[in-house]
């Protein structure tokens, strides 16, 4: 599709490892110390902005070009910019891609599913197969009109997820609002290109799986680009998985091809453990590579954190800076930053990354109660509540013993317990079978006096749990 595509930073498409082998051993850093400001450095960073990302905030200079990449928040989410009408046509062509193409092992079924309508925001949610030769994987898009602006959130989940997924989908759009690129939130958060994702209410068991690319551009150096990624920690991160591991490895490699191997005669700068506030166990590798016939050397800073397990504030890290960019190729052109100057560009903006603060959970700046959770605000059966109120199931049909439940912020949310066909039988004794199904419950009014009298005036019954 052409309308969803990834942000690309201007990197080279290769491996940095690939380009920082060398046998050069240098003795190991913590934090380092900053390495002074030239002049032309000086004036470039005599005016800095504060931008956030995810959970994080850096300082960059004031002329710096932000460049956003892909950003998933358990879900893939994509903010396009004035592209509002393009979303929507994107949206008709997907359903009709998904209509016209059959399941062809699996009596040639339409991998066209759902469609469903949202009215606010204004927008729809279609649902198909994954591919045409299997049953059990899905794909979910929901698009969205964002005034004159697109949204689009996808899912690729398993069947047995559709409902849970759904809610997801509904969840992010009420959470979601949009932002000034100069704007720092004081609530609990993600900060995403031109928009905001607050947190829930009430947090779900496990931490969200958050994933979120930003790059740097910089105006007075177009050549020297910088990127950060952040990502949940990996459980099973093995040794061979780390920068300093496959640094050696590399070297290893190239000796063996030839002692004279070109890229022996990179020159480090830096090379060992580093700190970034309470990122305390980061590796960084800053070098230089020589030039090759056709390829200027350029700067090569990589710095990988592991982060903590289940901690949101102590996620993974890759930060990336490379000189000499141009044309999406490193190397193309001399880079226009000194040894030292590059050092120091890295040293100044990397330094800088830190935690958002916010306000603590459950409270505004001002102290007084969290917002509430919209009405409309949908969560799937399994989930935490996480607003105290009357909840409605989706579906159509009553469940059994009325539509509206009374559920509490934190409680589980429970299946939609449904009436079945009698059988002839079953109409003779006077019983009437009952089966659960996961559904997905929609607030629909809050726990207070008002609340409970337009409940208690409502024709269906209601129970409270």
């Amino acid at each position: 599709m052409n309308l969803i595509r990834s942000v690309s930073f201007g990197f080279l498409a290769i491996s940095c490892v690939s380009l920082t082998a060398c046998n050069y051993r240098s003795p190991q850093y913590g934090a380092p110390n900053m390495t002074a400001l030239t002049p032309r450095l000086q004036t470039a960073f005599e005016k800095t902005k504060t931008v956030c990302f995810g959970r994080f905030m850096v300082d960059v200079p004031e002329s710096a070009i932000v460049a956003w990449g892909h950003a998933s928040m358990v879900l893939g989410i994509d903010f396009y910019q004035g592209g509002a009408n393009a979303v929507m046509v994107e949206a008709m062509e997907f359903s009709k891609e998904l209509k016209a193409t059959e399941a062809l092992y699996h009596d040639n079924i339409s991998m066209f599913i759902t469609e469903e309508d949202s009215i606010q925001p204004p927008g729809r949610i279609i649902t198909g197969l994954e591919s045409f030769d299997a049953l059990n994987g899905l794909q979910i898009k929901g698009y969205y009109r964002w005034g004159e602006d697109g949204l689009v959130v996808s899912a690729r989940p398993l069947r047995d997820d559709l409902a849970e997924t759904v809610a997801e989908i509904k969840s992010i759009t009420q959470r979601l609002r949009s932002r000034e690129e100069h704007e720092i939130p004081m609530e609990p958060g993600n900060c995403l290109e031109y928009s905001f994702l607050r947190d829930k209410a009430v947090a779900d068991a496990e931490p969200p799986i958050e994933h979120v690319r930003i790059g740097f551009r910089l105006k007075e150096f177009p050549d020297t680009h910088l990127s950060i990624y952040i990502a949940p920690p990996n459980p099973y991160n093995a040794e061979s998985d780390t920068l300093e591991w496959q640094l050696e490895k590399l070297e290893k490699e190239h000796t063996a091809e030839s002692s004279n191997h070109p890229l022996l005669k990179t020159k480090y700068f830096r090379r060992g453990p580093r700190q970034i506030h309470e990122w305390s166990n980061g590796w960084e590798a800053l070098s230089r590579s020589p030039d090759q016939p056709g390829v200027h050397g350029i700067h090569d800073f990589v710095m990988d954190v592991k982060g903590v397990l289940k901690d949101v504030y102590k996620p993974y890290a890759d930060i990336k800076m490379q000189t000499g960019v141009a044309d999406n190729a490193a190397g193309a052109v001399k880079p226009s930053l000194t040894d030292d100057e590059a050092v120091a560009v890295w040293d100044r903006i990397t330094s800088s990354i830190r935690v958002r603060p916010t306000t603590a959970p459950g409270t505004t700046a001002a102290g007084s109660p969290t917002p509430r959770e919209p009405l409309g605000a949908v969560a799937a059966t399994g989930k935490r509540c996480p607003q105290d109120g009357w909840w409605e199931p989706t579906e159509t049909g009553l469940p059994q013993g009325g539509r509206r439940e009374k559920f509490k912020a934190g409680q589980t949310l429970p299946p939609l317990v449904m009436a079945g066909p009698q059988s002839w039988w079953q109409k003779i004794r006077g019983e009437r079978p009952a089966f659960s199904a996961a559904t997905v419950w929609k607030l629909v009014a809050y726990d207070d006096k008002a609340a409970a009298t337009n409940a208690a005036a409502t024709k269906s019954p209601e129970r409270e749990n």
